[in-house]
This record gives C-alpha cells, structure tokens and sequence, in this order.
C-alpha cells in the first residue's frame, strides 16, 4: 500500500468516527427532549416570564367629590343620558365617568364636544400598570397565563368597539347582545383553560387571576341579560361594563404586583 492510500483510508476512518460521534449526540438530544416532551413540563429546564406592558386610559369626568353619595346622585344623571356613570374611586375622591378611550386624543375630542354643549368635563388618566411575573412555567402554563393576563384589555377593546357601533347607530342592541355572546365565549375560554391547567398549582397571584376571571364572566352575563330602562339605558351599562373591566385589570396587576 502507498503511502498516499494509507492517508486516505485513514481520513476515511477519522471522517467515519465523527460521523458516529455526532450521530450518538444527537439521539442522546432527541431522546432529552423527547422525555421533556412527555411530561409535558418544561420545569426546571428553564424560565420563563410572563410580561403584560402598562397602559393608559383616558376617562371622560363629569363630576368629582370626595362624598360618595353626591357621586351617586350624579351617577343616575350620566346613566339617563346614555353614560356610563361609573363611580371610579382614586385616592379617596370619587369620580363619576361617562366613556374611556385609549388614545388622549379621542378624549380630548369628546370634552371639547361635551363643552360646547354646556357640560365642564376633565380628563383623568387611568394607569393599568405591568405585571412581570417570572417563575418557571411549562409551556402550557405560559401561554394559558398570558391568555388570562390579555383577555381584559382586549375586552374592554371589544366593547369599546361595541359601545362606538351603537352609539353612531352602525349597530343595534341585539346586534350588540349577538356579538356580547362572541366575546363572552371568548372570555369563556380562557378561564376554563386557565383553570385547568393551574387547577392543582394555585398560588396566590394565580388565584387572583381566578377570581378577577370570574368577575369578568359575571359582568358580560350581566350585560347580556340586561333589559334597558329609561334611567339606564342599554348604552350607558354598555360603557359602564368596559370601565368595569379596566377597573378589573387595575386591581388584578395591583394585588399580583404588591406580592411579587
């Protein structure tokens, strides 16, 4: 054998040897990630953090005090006239809204209507802070948390939307009740698969969570099966059901943030 043959059967055998080293690795890999898989618990391999970002939204004030009950007077005169009336209580003074917007402009569109017919609204800002939550979570876990974490602000889009539709007569209250069922089921959803997949892993953040889940269940109910009255109409629960759910949101961050 020359010597040249003997160079080449030897980088045969070494290229051979690689091969079979990378071959062993990889199975050793996938049978990991196989068994990981299995479990279906990620746990432990590595974490993860669930962040929701912080927003604003501006409320439309028809009137301020620091006595509850002069805001619920002024509260049955913004129902009756198609607001929300929703009694906002920041700092011990009660603030009676009539409609919330996420752009500050918007807002200030509406004030500047709402004055030149007489009224003196303000804006208040209502901050729904983050919430970073890192723990180690599967999969599963992180993405039925995010769900539950979301679903409140895209609520309160989608019956914001609801509320615009109806007011500019685009849509009727039983076009409303058709789509509150869409979006109620939606909710729906992610509370029943929130609850499954932390039913035996509740903590207290993820108990609130809960909780503030099934407050936003009952209050679409509510708004669906709410018949209009000449002091409430259907517009004015309407609006008073997405401040409700803001309001929902801003607790829900404040007591998960304050045990972090």
């Amino acid at each position: 054998m020359t010597k040249n043959q003997k160079k080449t059967k030897s980088g045969k055998l070494f290229a051979l040897t690689i091969c079979l080293l990378c071959f062993a690795l990889c199975i050793t890999l996938a049978d990991l990630f196989s068994t990981a898989l299995t479990a279906g618990n990620f746990t432990g391999l590595f974490s993860s953090a669930s962040k929701i970002s912080s927003y604003n939204i501006y409320a439309i004030c028809m009137f301020q005090s620091s006595i509850q009950g002069s805001a619920e007077e002024s509260s049955s005169q913004v129902k009756s006239q198609g607001g929300a009336g929703y009694i906002y209580n920041d700092s011990s003074v009660y603030y009676v809204l009539a409609s919330a917007y996420e752009q500050e402009n918007d807002a200030e569109l509406v004030k500047e209507n709402l004055e030149s017919s007489g009224y003196s609204p303000t804006i208040i800002t209502i901050i729904v802070p983050e919430i970073d939550i890192t723990s180690n979570l599967s999969a599963n876990e992180k993405s039925a948390l995010s769900s539950a974490l979301n679903i409140f602000k895209s609520t309160y889009q989608n019956l914001y939307d609801l509320s615009i539709s109806l007011d500019t007569s685009i849509k009727t209250e039983t076009d409303c009740k058709l789509e509150l069922n869409d979006i109620s089921s939606s909710v729906n959803k992610v509370k029943t698969t929130f609850d499954a997949t932390f039913s035996s892993k509740l903590t207290n953040s993820t108990l609130n969570v809960k909780l503030k889940l099934d407050n936003l269940c009952e209050i679409l109910t509510e708004l669906i099966d709410y018949t209009a009255t000449s002091s409430v109409p259907f517009a004015s629960k309407l609006k008073y059901t997405y401040l409700e759910t803001i309001n929902l949101n801003k607790s829900l961050c404040k007591e998960i943030n304050n045990e972090i």
